[in-house]
């Protein structure tokens, strides 16, 4: 394998604030926090459309680092209901592809702590667009629900953590940061994961003179 095809990554169509730590009947409590999590995914609007384009070049260019030859398709044609549904078998080129999509993006406050952490978990799959088959498939978890070493784990930077739901929504550029950083993280870890299964085979020469 020396090239691969990186289909450009949509953004999640929301943000999600989750503390399992609110006891049950605090009904106020949670309602509050509703309110209070719509109004920070406003304030986070333009770092959610951000984390598609961006995530896509952080794919090439780590790529490129584990020594594959990487560049994005353009011009694919995507349902505008399910955008991540995609004929593979149509595409027009016999490179694999890499599709990459988000499931989970936020911040997590879990039932034993006060601290809100980042959540960025998503879905990553290597495919042979002639017969859809899939040469590599992960599901890759970020902050929060990461869970030691393993492939598919990756925990978030120790600096990104919120002692309060007030002080999280009081700093949106280090949120923001924390959302920059998980993405560059998560691209890495699926690049290296393709390289420990996908050796980069040469690069082409011309024979030409």
């Amino acid at each position: 394998m020396t090239r691969i095809l990186v289909i450009p990554v949509t953004p999640i169509a929301k943000l999600h604030t989750e503390n399992k730590g609110i006891p049950i009947g605090v009904l106020w409590q949670s309602i509050a926090d509703r309110i209070k999590s719509s109004d920070f995914n406003d304030r986070m609007e333009a770092m959610r459309k951000d984390m598609g384009p961006r995530m896509t070049a952080a794919l090439v260019r780590q790529l490129r680092t584990q020594g594959y030859e990487a560049e994005v398709i353009e011009g694919i044609r995507r349902p505008a209901s399910s955008p991540d549904n995609i004929d593979y078998t149509g595409l027009p080129v016999t490179d694999p592809v890499l599709h990459i999509y988000f499931n989970e993006v936020g911040m997590y406050s879990s039932r034993f702590s006060m601290d809100y952490v980042p959540r960025v978990n998503l879905s990553a799959y290597l495919i042979r667009p002639q017969d859809a088959d899939t040469l590599y498939g992960e599901t890759i978890y970020y902050g929060a629900d990461s869970r030691g070493s393993a492939s598919w784990s990756v925990p978030a930077d120790t600096r990104h953590r919120w002692a309060s739901f007030d002080e999280l929504v009081g700093k949106p550029q280090e949120v923001a940061q924390s959302y920059e950083d998980a993405v560059d993280a998560l691209a890495a870890t699926i690049a290296k994961n393709i390289r420990e299964q996908f050796e980069p085979a040469p690069a082409r020469v011309s024979s030409a003179p």
